[in-house]
């Protein structure tokens, strides 16, 4: 038994499974209004029209009960079509259940109508047996594939982007539908009908193109073999894999083809059961003479007479076998027009060549039959001024043309697929885009489909939590399938290690060492690489590993992490090896031993958190909580740490919160789970993470509620530094929520009461330092900056030259204050620091902010276009991952820079969001918005408007004590008194410039000389 199936009492193995549920529409009253005998009749017709479609397709029929089937495509061997043949299937059962008329059956409920739906995935599938059927199929598949049919209207087929894939050009499609309250978490077709499209690339032309990136060299090659039509050899080979843009590559170079100048004979090969013989060729002359679907046969035939007759003096009877070949027609008798088909087909082709120049382009070389093959030596032989282009994924001679030339495709690099993922999703961060390029290996087709199944924000959490290989699995499944079963065997073990595999992993999995020829042969197959990096073998991307890792059965699979785990603990608990901890925490987990995992993950989580990798440790921590979760026995110890792995948890994510996603579920559940034990310390620590992790969600005012029951838990407890750590952190909420003063007077207390126990680099001082800088922005907005600066300069002291993520939180919130005085290359040499920062340690939101910074700190001392744009790049991270933390800020900065530069429509947008978040207590940005917007009412002659943006600054102004926000306010009412002429305005100007300068904000002095 291999190991990707499963043994016991119910065999099965696990499949790579398109699943079509089908059903008829109304049975139930079907069957009340027509005799028993006639609704037999009914579901008996039902059947066989299912069974027809289905056998012409190479599926097979699960099961039918009543008036609905269970049908399956892929099983014994998964094909890259099997997403193609169910929408096929379903639609002709929907086509001719509708023209169904059965006896007894009233005319009003005409016609019958089925409803559909198609999902793929891995199953388990298994022999059935009466009441199973033909087949038991187990697993989230079929359950998706029937809620589709269920949601489906009548008439209506619903198919799943797992599905469909890369055939969806084959049909025409109708909006998405949206079944995101339902569970969907993918899109979600509605298949109109089929469409006319041939090629995969012409669908994927009507969506949008993805810019034509990099491939320059290889397009100059391919235009000037065109350009040399009697040169040797006439044939080029462009080859690679699946998805590396192979067409698209084509299309480029065939554009700059004058159709006056040259003709170009377009087809394509299919591994589509339906495929006709000479497939590619037979397209081409279609195309040629101008066939199309729809046209009646009088019409194809006048189209083909037009375009045929004029070769008939060269090739005499020839024509009539093409004629035949390309039309269906009683007027022509298909046994004589097959006769001769290779030679009368090279004999046309060849005399369109020695007429003019002639490309032929063949697509997808590797599907070619025996006869094509034949068609094409032929065409090679004679020397005619012929050029011929075939694209393939296979390298192998056998499948290539004998002294072609060969292109060969190679993945993008890392800057071509940042470019590439720009175009689908703008909103993508550097973090989410190199996630991509990893997982999808630099495959370009990959790199759109991830873009094209979810948000930035849902692809990014995908990636994170063991990727996502859609449709893409059934090409891994398929070639796996294909794999001597040795072969394939040492596949899933590697697949078990990892994306790489050390050999002596990989050899604790498989028994043995693979022999040259095996890693030979999986590298041709395009499975696994020698890596020398880690002494062993790897995937060439993650979406491979993924799939086939999902297509092994969970027996075999825990056998192999368990020998993999056992081999990692032999190498002795007492030497440190690098990666042991995080081996044995993965290897344990997949083995289902859940006690080892959870202690194993929370020590890997613990060696992470200590050398500063957030990201590691966070999903080191989220796994010890799932391990615990999966025990059999819990008490009261098992619940306490787990409260206590959610507060380590809470530690490595607040730095970085939109690691979480905005979901509070697992900080919640510990408060719960420590009230029901009744320990108060454990519920305080619970209360305290949770109202922490809202702040950074920058929901502040839930977080000002949790925080406060925290306090008041903490003093219950007794414990002063406990009740210190909370007070500075509701200090922290408060101070968000603009409630200065007190927020003031809770993070002085709280950092007295620290700083009496802190040393340099501990914890406390962490937190303190932390504090300080909080205390540092409330006194920077409210224009004390000698203060602010003292605070920072605590702050750096208290952390002793840490490199803390809470360093680069605090040397952010200065980069702001040198915002807000007007320092711009202070404040933009300091976000270009900080960003470098947090680009290493791969902290999102000091990433975004500080990006954020440094652009508008440029753009507002050089004025550049690209450091605006860098401004926008930043707020659209923020946006795509649903961003809140203080986010006002940098909103109102954009706010700002779109009214100087007349960009109105934006500065109304962008302001829309910084007053949202003034509506849920957050106002730093709200004062600077709103004077933008008192700008661009004057500049319109709205007065009644401009008064009252200005009254909102200064509210906003007056709420939160700002000083700075007042001259702010003042100097602009000043300078649009006088922009209007007003008595007075000049010394209301004086004033307000004395008031700035005062502050050191000499800059915004400065601006009030130049015109409004």
């Amino acid at each position: 038994m291999s190991p990707h199936q499963t043994s016991g009492q119910a065999p099965g193995a696990r499949c790579r499974l398109t699943i079509l549920f089908t059903d008829l529409v109304g049975s139930t009253t079907l069957g009340r209004e027509m005799e028993a005998e006639d609704f037999a009749t009914l579901l008996h017709d039902l059947r066989e029209i299912c069974r027809a479609a289905v056998a012409a397709r190479g599926g097979a029929i699960a099961r039918m009960q009543g008036d609905g089937a269970t049908i399956v495509f892929g099983h014994a061997a998964a094909g890259e079509d099997d997403g193609r043949r169910a929408v096929d299937a379903a639609l002709e059962i929907h086509e001719k259940v509708g023209a169904m008329r059965p006896e007894g059956l009233p005319a009003r409920l005409l016609p019958l109508r089925m409803h559909s739906g198609i999902h793929a995935g891995t199953a388990l599938i298994s022999d059935g047996d009466i009441e199973k059927g033909v087949f038991d199929l187990v697993g989230d598949v079929p359950n998706v594939a029937a809620r589709l049919s269920q949601r489906a209207a009548p008439g209506q087929v619903l198919a799943s982007a797992d599905a469909v894939g890369p055939n969806a050009h084959f049909f025409r499609m109708g909006a998405l539908a949206d079944l995101s309250g339902a569970g969907f978490d993918q899109p979600v077709h509605v298949v109109l009908g089929r469409s006319e499209a041939t090629s995969r690339f012409e669908s994927t032309a009507t969506r949008g193109l993805t810019p034509f990136i990099g491939r320059g060299e290889h397009v100059d090659h391919l235009q000037a073999f065109l350009r040399a039509p009697e040169a040797a050899p006439r044939a080029m080979v462009v080859s690679g894999g699946a998805g590396l843009g192979k067409t698209r590559l084509i299309e480029e170079v065939l554009r700059s083809i004058d159709p006056r100048e040259a003709l170009v004979l377009r087809g394509g090969c299919e591994n589509y059961l339906g495929a006709e013989i000479f497939q590619p060729f037979l397209q081409a002359v279609r195309s040629f003479i101008g066939l199309k679907d729809g046209l009646s046969t009088e019409e194809a035939l006048a189209l083909s007479r037009q375009a045929l007759e004029p070769w008939r003096n060269e090739l005499g009877p020839r024509i009539d076998s093409v004629r035949g070949l390309v039309i269906a027609s009683p007027d022509i008798r298909p046994a004589e027009a097959a006769t001769r088909a290779i030679d009368d087909l090279a004999a046309f082709i060849l005399a369109l060549a020695r007429s003019r120049r002639v490309a032929l382009v063949i697509d997808d070389w590797q599907w070619a039959d025996d006869a094509t093959r034949q068609l094409m030596s032929a065409l090679l032989q004679p020397a005619a001024p012929l050029r011929i282009i075939l694209t393939s994924r296979s390298r192998d001679d056998e499948d290539l043309v004998a002294g072609a030339l060969q292109v060969e495709l190679k993945p993008f690099s890392g800057a071509e697929t940042e470019r590439a993922v720009r175009r689908w999703l703008p909103q993508a961060d550097p973090f989410l885009i190199a996630r991509i390029h990893e997982y999808a290996g630099g495959v370009p087709l990959y790199i759109e489909e991830l873009c094209h199944l979810a948000s930035a924000d849902q692809l990014s959490h995908a990636l994170l939590t063991g990727g996502r290989s859609g449709w893409i699995g059934a090409l891994v499944t398929s070639r796996l399938q294909r794999l001597p079963e040795k072969h394939a065997d040492i596949v899933r073990a590697a697949a078990v290690v990892g994306n790489v595999a050390p050999y002596r992993s990989l050899i604790a999995a498989c028994g043995h060492m693979p022999d040259e020829d095996i890693l030979r042969a999986l590298a041709e197959a395009d499975f696994l690489f020698a890596d020398a990096a880690s002494g062993g073998l790897r995937f060439k991307h993650g979406i491979t590993r993924d799939s086939v890792y999902e297509s092994i059965g969970l027996k075999a699979r825990r056998v192999l992490h368990r020998r993999i785990a056992e081999a990692h603990a032999s190498r002795g608990p007492g030497i440190d090896h690098e990666d042991t901890l995080e081996a044995l925490a993965y290897h344990s987990f997949g083995a289902g031993d859940w006690e080892k995992a959870a202690r194993y993950a929370e020590q890997a989580g613990d060696k992470a958190t200590l050398a500063y990798a957030l990201d590691r440790a966070r999903a080191h921590y989220k796994a010890a909580l799932d391990a615990m979760d999966n025990l059999s026995e819990r008490g009261r110890d098992v619940d306490l740490h787990w409260c206590l792995v959610v507060n380590k948890l809470g530690m490595a994510s607040i730095f970085d919160p939109l690691s979480l996603r905005n979901d509070v579920t697992l900080f919640e559940r510990a408060a719960e789970l420590a009230r029901g034990i009744g320990d108060v310390d454990a519920e305080a620590r619970a209360k305290y993470w949770l109202g922490y992790m809202c702040y950074g969600f920058g929901r502040f005012r839930e977080g000002v509620v949790h925080a406060k029951s925290a306090a008041g838990l903490a003093r219950k407890v007794g414990d002063p530094r406990l009740v210190a750590q909370v007070d500075a952190t509701l200090g922290q909420i408060l101070a968000a929520a603009g409630r200065y003063d007190e927020a003031l007077s809770l993070i002085d207390a709280a950092v007295v009461t620290k700083k009496r126990a802190a040393r340099p680099g501990g914890g406390v001082a962490i937190g303190s330092a932390y504090a300080l800088s909080c205390e540092a922005s409330i006194l920077a907005d409210r224009g004390d900056f000698a203060a602010a600066d003292a605070c920072f300069d605590e702050a750096t002291a208290l952390l002793g030259g840490t490199n803390h993520p809470v360093a680069n939180s605090m040397r952010n919130w200065r980069a702001v204050s040198l915002v807000w005085r007007g320092a711009w290359e202070q404040a933009e040499a300091l976000a270009i620091e900080n960003a470098r920062v947090a680009e290493n340690m791969r902290g999102l939101l000091l990433l975004a902010t500080s990006r954020a910074a440094a652009g508008f700190a440029r753009w507002r001392r050089a004025g550049e276009g690209e450091a605006l744009q860098q401004l926008r790049d930043a707020i659209r991270w923020m946006e795509g991952r649903d961003f809140k933390f203080f986010v006002s800020v940098q909103y109102s900065w954009l706010v700002e820079a779109c009214a100087d530069v007349g960009d109105i429509a934006s500065a109304r947008r962008y302001a829309a969001h910084v007053l949202l978040r003034a509506r849920h207590g957050e106002r730093l940005g709200e004062a600077a918005a709103s004077r933008a917007l008192a700008r661009l009412a004057a500049k319109a002659d709205r007065p009644d408007d401009c008064a009252r943006w200005m009254k909102r600054a200064d509210l906003s102004a007056r709420l939160r004590g700002s000083r700075r926000e007042n001259a702010l306010n003042e100097a602009l009412a000043a300078r649009l008194e006088a922009s209007a002429g007003r008595p007075c305005s000049a010394r209301r100007v004086e004033h307000a410039q004395a008031e700035l300068r005062a502050m050191g904000m000499n800059w915004y002095a400065d601006r009030m000389l130049s015109p409004f």
